[in-house]
């Protein structure tokens, strides 16, 4: 235990270590941009001029924002692979029954910005790998393509501290999504193309993934090839981040048939020690758990139950409703479970960021209700 504390400590040391170093390296490349700039136009500094250029980088920070998921949906568009939804802030364009529309939500898992698409039967394994490197790669792409292209109009026929302002936080996005990070259930794109590249572990578990929204985006319809080679992933990579991630989107497989599986592969990854204090991908794991135990009818059974449960976080919300709602099934607290679940139903809605059309999220709670109602329990 003491060699894996040193371990994982030297780990986010090395990590912090790499940060460091490439936002160095991202402040020197600015330099050259906007120091000749200040040599060659001499611009005055006062109250009107700081005020516009603040007002710049506001309005350049949600453009920049725009242009890096439009990078990403176009890249992913062009290597073939289906739109499913995109949100910029609070807004989200879906497609929901072959249709699309826009609704309003909070972002999900603090991203402020997420294109999802998926791809369509017939893409093998290797051809998924390739576009999807092109597909991650054109958020930064496209922030990196239009700051170059704004820096040229400044110095050439175009003089404007506005548009240089436009040109460093488009590449301060790109840039700094290059970095191959993750912090409290989010992963930059330099992340997730460090792990495609192989250089980092975790290749077969994005590609997973996106096998199971390819076979089955909204329910469980996956082949039994697949859902066993998503079970050997966690069994052989149990302590990657991914992993929670991917035994929460497996686990609805299981019930109400093959319980017993679900209760055993979830014994590696759910209510584990954990390396952060925010960690909602590793929530959504132990809910999933969760979920499995009471529909085995083992939860008031399971040792330390309420330790586990209060250890789940509220970084994302149904996660912590369900966290709410078991702990009020389990203290016997029929007024507060009810409306757990009815503030439940209300932010899973028609449809959810994180949870798409929800079928399965709904069915738990179902399975809740049905104990409010009966009689036995009143």
């Amino acid at each position: 235990m003491v060699t894996e504390t040193r371990d994982k400590a030297k780990g986010q040391r090395k990590k912090s270590l790499g940060q460091t170093l490439a936002g160095l390296g991202i402040g020197i490349v600015l330099w050259p941009v906007f120091l000749p700039y200040l040599f060659i136009h001499e611009p005055v500094i006062d109250l009107q001029s700081t005020v516009i250029i603040l007002a710049a980088i506001v309005v350049s920070a949600v453009l920049a924002l725009i242009i890096h998921e439009f990078g990403h949906a176009i890249a992913g568009a062009a290597s073939g692979m289906t739109f499913m939804n995109m949100s910029i802030g609070p807004i989200v364009l879906i497609r929901s029954g072959g249709k699309k529309r826009i609704v309003f939500q909070k972002p999900a898992l603090g991203y402020l910005g997420r294109a999802m698409l998926r791809f369509p039967e017939g893409v093998s394994g290797r051809e998924m790998e390739s576009r999807l490197k092109r597909y991650v790669a054109g958020g930064p792409a496209a922030n990196l393509a239009v700051a170059a292209f704004s820096v040229v109009l400044v110095y050439t026929i175009l003089p404007s501290g506005v548009l240089l302002t436009f040109a460093i936080v488009n590449l301060l996005l790109g840039a700094a999504n290059l970095i191959p990070t993750d912090s409290k259930g989010m992963m930059t794109d330099g992340k997730h193309l460090s792990m495609l590249s192989g250089k980092t572990p975790g290749k077969e578990l994005v590609l997973i993934s996106y096998r199971l929204m390819q076979e089955d985006a909204e329910g469980t319809d996956w082949s039994p090839e697949t859902v066993a080679e998503a079970e050997e992933l966690i069994r052989l990579q149990p302590d990657h981040p991914l992993t929670p991630a991917l035994y929460a989107s497996l686990s609805p497989y299981y019930i109400p048939e093959n319980l017993s599986v679900a209760e055993v592969l979830g014994r590696g990854i759910a209510f584990r020690e954990r390396d952060q204090k925010i960690d909602p991908l590793q929530d959504m794991a132990d809910i999933a758990m969760v979920h499995v135990l009471y529909a085995a009818g083992k939860l008031a059974s399971e040792p330390e139950i309420r330790t586990k449960l209060v250890q789940i976080g509220n970084a994302e919300k149904v996660t912590r409703l369900f966290r709410d709602a078991y702990l009020a099934y389990l203290d016997e607290q029929p007024g507060q479970l009810s409306n757990c679940l009815d503030e439940l139903e209300r932010v899973l809605g028609q449809w959810h960021s994180l949870y798409l059309e929800g079928m399965y999220e709904k069915g738990r709670v179902l399975a809740l209700r049905q104990f409010l109602n009966d009689p036995h329990h009143q």
